[in-house]
């Protein structure tokens, strides 16, 4: 049997607030939700055991509302630690065990599950970093940084190991108490932070978002599988007109209507189907857009703005559902969205509105069938951008539009959802 045990005992003194960090609500989830769950998702493990603190083991909230069986902790990491190993001991037959913080949030079941393989072949596997900055001594004496890691959980091991662990050493990382054996180091990442500070539940709010794509590395993306059949909106301008040419060129059908055949300020389900008519598409790509600088007036563009790039998109996504068949959609948003843009206080607005539909829906879309995504790459070099910021713009802050399309055509058939792909120059 494979164990999974997650520390939530911890009583947040550095953090400073007045609730203990490991039950404070990320993106409307409690931190210790995101461990949780991530190892139910993880074949490998059989059963989760949370060790807790006194107050949570007598409400036992969280193990009525993740299913999840809770053990009391001690007044240290080591205490609890301990207390998991001897209730394991008590009340099964452990193979192989793997600990992770629970303030640790951005951990991901293939982790774990890596983890375990691993132990297959090793004795232990724990998460290590190296040390980046300059290291010394408490009298500033210089010592060599490379004779030394940062531990981090999740850590794993073979019970056997680890079965007299002792609760009184003052060695933190478990693998220290862990002696002759072969051990297995990972190397951990920048998504492996730690909630310490206040400002590391909001630092982790933004990094649970973050997907990137580097058009550097262009096979990353690439599919060997194409849509058959495309409805492209926005296919007038620089994007949507590179799209068309890689549909055209790959011998992809299409439909992509114009402003006359289909205009998204008054678009509804209906119209999306009487132009179709007998072509149903197994891809949606939105490139439609409209731009205005605030010096038009904000209530005066509000409408505008908001019902093509906003609205629109959730039309799409209401005929997407009409469809009963796989679909995927991907909408095209703006790096205005990250923060708002002076003077583009409406579009940055619409796009941050759309990353946010993206977000909402996608879970649920993805079980009816419905793939949605958005891609977000920064200014890209086209004849509107110089309209839209009323300036001449050196190209070499610019995408070009053939930077995008690999993204957005593996999107198109990919069984991933509620991605928002940030495309940067210079990545």
């Amino acid at each position: 049997m494979n164990i999974g045990v997650i520390l939530a005992a911890g009583d947040s003194k550095r953090f400073g607030g007045y609730m203990h960090k490991q039950y404070l609500k990320l993106n409307g989830v409690e931190v210790v939700g995101y461990s949780i769950k991530a190892m139910k998702v993880c074949e490998e493990i059989d059963e989760i055991i949370l060790v807790v603190d006194n107050e949570e083991f007598d409400s036992q909230y969280i193990s009525n509302k993740y299913q999840v069986k809770c053990i009391r902790g001690g007044d240290t990491r080591n205490i609890s630690i301990f207390n998991a190993i001897e209730f394991i001991k008590q009340n099964y037959v452990c193979d192989k065990v793997i600990f992770h913080d629970s303030v640790r949030p951005l951990v991901n079941s293939s982790r774990f599950s890596d983890i375990i393989c691993q132990l297959e072949e090793y004795d232990a596997v724990v998460t290590a970093d190296e040390i980046n900055d300059a290291l010394v001594n408490i009298n500033y004496g210089g010592v060599k940084r490379n004779d030394y890691k940062l531990i981090q959980s999740p850590e794993g091991f073979r019970f056997d190991k680890i079965a007299n662990f002792k609760f009184d050493n003052d060695a933190l990382a478990i693998v220290s108490q862990v002696e002759s054996v072969k051990i297995k180091t990972i190397k951990s990442n920048v998504f492996n932070m730690k909630i310490t500070y206040p400002e590391d539940l909001f630092i982790a709010e933004q990094l649970m978002r973050l997907n990137y794509y580097s058009v550097n590395h262009n096979e990353l993306f690439l599919c060997s599988d194409v849509p058959q059949r495309v409805l492209l909106l926005g296919g007038s301008g620089g994007i949507g007109l590179a799209i068309k040419d890689f549909l055209i060129e790959n011998n992809i059908l299409f439909k992509s209507p114009s402003h006359r055949d289909l205009d998204l300020k008054t678009i509804t389900v209906n119209k999306i189907k009487e132009y179709c008519e007998d072509f149903v598409p197994d891809a949606i790509i939105n490139a439609a857009a409209v731009y205005y600088n605030d010096n038009a007036g904000l209530s005066n563009t509000f409408d505008d703005i908001f019902s093509v790039n906003v609205k629109a998109n959730e039309i799409l996504i209401e005929y997407a559902k009409t469809l009963e068949s796989k679909i995927n959609l991907v909408l095209l948003s703006s790096s205005s969205s990250t923060k708002g843009r002076e003077n583009l206080t409406n579009y940055s607005a619409a796009k941050s509105a759309l990353n946010s539909i993206v977000e909402s829906q996608a879970r649920i879309l993805a079980s009816q069938n419905i793939y949605l995504n958005a891609v977000i790459p920064e200014k890209v070099n086209t004849p509107l951008i110089e309209k839209l910021h009323k300036t001449k713009i050196n190209t070499r802050e610019l995408l070009e539009p053939k930077d995008v399309i690999n993204a957005i055509m593996y999107f198109s058939v990919a069984k991933e959802y509620g991605r928002l792909v940030h495309i940067r120059k210079g990545l």
